[in-house]
């Protein structure tokens, strides 16, 4: 398949737990709606995980963001139950920007001519706009949509200058 709807980061420990953001929990009715009409259209949908160990603290996002979150099969760290229920596969990184795409598609998906990308989630400064910058790394030609209004971030001024970014770096925003 070569069209997939990826969901950023829609995780319990930022939606209801250690880095809670009221944005992001009240758009996930919205993109549980669009990941049904996507996949109606014949979309993967992959759900990405932050993915943290127990020795968070001595890294150097720990260092910079003391807050422990979203580690490794914790309940913090699981996909909040109705995208989950929605997703096909799901992608474990450890940072903000997962630097694997272009082999994960050719390996975990068996497929080496991405079509259409299609992108949404939390946080749009960090997690969002570093996906997107990575994915459009791997592949340069590839039109992308970011789904403004199914982002969220630490504050609206925040979120309106990461969707401007990634505008700069020629994501279609919708």
């Amino acid at each position: 398949m070569s069209k997939y709807f990826i969901i950023i980061d829609m995780q319990n420990d930022f939606t209801t737990g250690a880095l809670k953001n009221d944005a992001a929990t009240k758009m996930i009715p919205a993109i549980v709606e669009k990941a049904k009409e996507l996949k109606a259209k014949g979309y993967t949908i992959i759900a990405t995980r932050d993915t943290h160990q127990e020795n968070y603290l001595e890294t150097q996002e720990g260092k910079n963001l003391p807050v422990p979150h979203c580690i490794e099969n914790s309940d913090g760290w699981q996909v909040v139950e109705p995208i989950a229920a929605v997703t096909d596969k799901y992608v474990n990184k450890p940072s903000f920007g997962f630097a694997g795409w272009k082999e994960f598609f050719e390996k975990s998906m068996n497929d080496s001519n991405v079509e259409d990308i299609q992108m949404c989630g939390t946080c749009t400064g960090i997690c969002v706009a570093s996906n997107y910058a990575a994915i459009k790394a791997a592949f340069p030609e590839l039109a992308i949509t970011v789904y403004k209004d199914l982002c969220a971030c630490v504050t609206p001024e925040s979120h309106a200058a990461a969707i401007t970014t990634m505008q700069m770096q020629h994501a279609i925003i919708k």
